[in-house]
């Protein structure tokens, strides 16, 4: 509880956590999936979870699918939610985001090296009806690895290397076990499957030949598949599904930019600058780049530096009320050997053929590479919207909520983090050691957007949405996914119409001037 109360208060930091080997084998797994319903900001039972009724013995929770939940343990439940998300959340510093990722998926199953362990044994949800029907579930605790007893959990913790992906595990077997992965069926009415598992989907809309992307993570592991997807999709419009899309590879995200937009094939174009804040980790993580000195750009002139002099200060900033040494500004040369030597660019010959029109679907929870590729491809001369699922819960209207995450921050090792931890707790616990299967590392890169400002950061500034769907159902997406193709084809009957209407005037204005003359 201690390391995960410290983690959740470094939200606003570009923060990478690998859990505790041990702790994270366990998860909580509630009875059922809520969505919000943002027109009568009501909570209602999405469904009731399978494998919940299978360990407790019984299908009492599978009773209440689309029944409105009012209070949580006696709470009104928006307020419940509200202050989870609040608590626990870290993808954005936007309230509506937090709360797009909680329904999601952090509320219902929850890793106990993320989120702590309740303080009960059970929780008790309240129904609207005429007697406000209340109903007590037990908690239910997945192991995902037998443990013989408590020591052998705490050498896991103490002993066992990280492991990435760790507190994932459980989510995704029972995303696909309860069958809430849609791009994961396989099987639509409106929609072809053609490719694609896991992290990557590649679908095809019947009717109108939209190609549809599902891109879970900027990832490594899945490289290859990412890049074969995306040479493989056809036609003229592209949607691409950001949903809950934590980062990965930042080449990654340079290399899909490149491949997609006309003007980014120009890498002076392409890469954006970055400034570090100048400390002591810093300098000695950057040292590493000094033995590939073909890793960092030079933005001043866009040649390779072959020193640390990008590292050195340069500037001095005041944020958050402190005065800081900063960087020039720098970029990363993903040709360089530390990025991956040209691995993330995606080859097409000479011929390649743009799509006409990109369209991206996001909650929000698009965070570090993820950030980067939607930031900037905003302003791509193909690009069309960013369409928000989610959102709705105060009592803004338009709740045009961000649309992705960059945060920056400090660099912490972990007796600073110790330290601070001591400092700020106002409990009586404290943390002695960091177990060796935990990994946790802050950014203190700040990423600037030339197109939305050049002297600001993305941390600092705003890039909502463009249009929020009137939806919170994560797991029925071919929903959001028509309504999207729907604006398209009625955009462009808008644009035929204004075009034929444009003609008709030149020619009466030519007739005209014909019949004066």
């Amino acid at each position: 509880m201690a390391v995960t109360s410290c983690f959740k208060k470094l939200k606003d930091f570009h923060t990478t956590y690998f859990a505790p080997y041990g702790y994270a084998q366990f998860n909580i797994l509630f009875p059922f999936i809520f969505e919000f319903l943002p027109l009568t900001k009501q909570i209602k039972v999405k469904f009731g979870i399978n494998l919940y009724s299978s360990i407790i013995g019984n299908n009492l929770n599978m009773n209440y699918t689309n029944r409105i939940v009012t209070k949580i343990d006696g709470i009104n439940a928006l307020e419940y939610m509200k202050n989870f998300a609040d608590k626990y959340s870290i993808m954005s510093k936007d309230s509506s985001v937090r709360l797009n990722s909680v329904f999601r998926e952090e509320f219902w199953l929850q890793n106990l090296a993320e989120y702590p362990l309740p303080l009960k044994n059970n929780i008790t949800f309240t129904f609207l009806d005429r007697d406000e029907t209340t109903i007590t579930f037990p908690y239910v605790i997945i192991i995902t690895k037998k443990f013989d007893n408590q020591s052998h959990i705490e050498n896991e913790n103490r002993f066992s290397l990280s492991l990435t992906y760790t507190t994932r595990n459980a989510f995704n077997y029972i995303t696909n076990l309860e069958k809430l992965n849609w791009y994961e069926q396989k099987k639509n009415n409106n929609f072809n499957y053609i490719m694609g598992n896991t992290d990557v989907y590649y679908y095809i809309h019947k009717n109108t030949n939209t190609s549809i992307i599902r891109l879970g993570s900027f990832d490594i592991e899945p490289i290859e598949d990412v890049k074969q997807i995306f040479l493989a999709a056809t036609g003229e419009t592209l949607i691409i599904d950001l949903i809950g899309n934590r980062g990965g590879q930042s080449c990654l995200a340079y290399g899909l930019l490149n491949y997609l937009v006309p003007e980014y094939s120009s890498l002076h174009l392409l890469y954006e600058p970055m400034d570090g804040r100048i400390t002591k980790p810093l300098q000695a993580f950057a040292t590493i780049f000094s033995l590939f000195p073909d890793s960092i750009l030079d933005l001043r002139n866009f040649s390779l530096f072959t020193n640390m002099e990008w590292m050195k200060p340069y500037i001095n900033y005041t944020r958050g009320n402190l005065t800081d040494e900063y960087s020039m500004k720098w970029s990363i040369n993903c040709d360089g050997q530390v990025f991956g030597t040209g691995k993330y660019w995606i080859k097409n010959g000479t011929d390649k053929k743009y799509f006409k029109s990109i369209y991206v679907l996001t909650d929000g929870s698009c965070g570090s590479a993820c950030s980067l590729f939607l930031s900037k491809l905003k302003y791509a001369s193909n690009f069309k919207k960013i369409y928000g699922i989610g959102g709705g819960y105060y009592n803004n209207d338009n709740d045009l909520f961000e649309s992705s995450s960059y945060a920056g921050g400090g660099a912490f090792n972990w007796n600073d983090l110790v330290q601070y931890h001591n400092q700020i707790n106002n409990d009586s616990s404290s943390i002695d050691y960091l177990p060796t299967s935990a990994y946790l590392n802050l950014n203190v890169f700040e990423l600037y957007i030339n197109a939305l400002d050049r002297d600001y950061p993305r941390e600092f500034l705003k890039q909502p949405i463009d249009r929020r769907l009137n939806s919170g159902d994560y797991f029925n997406i071919d929903q959001s996914l028509e309504k999207i193709i729907h604006d398209h084809i009625q955009s462009n009957g808008n644009r035929l119409i204004a075009y034929s209407l444009i003609k008709i005037i030149i020619f009466n204005l030519l007739l005209i001037i014909f019949l004066i003359n």
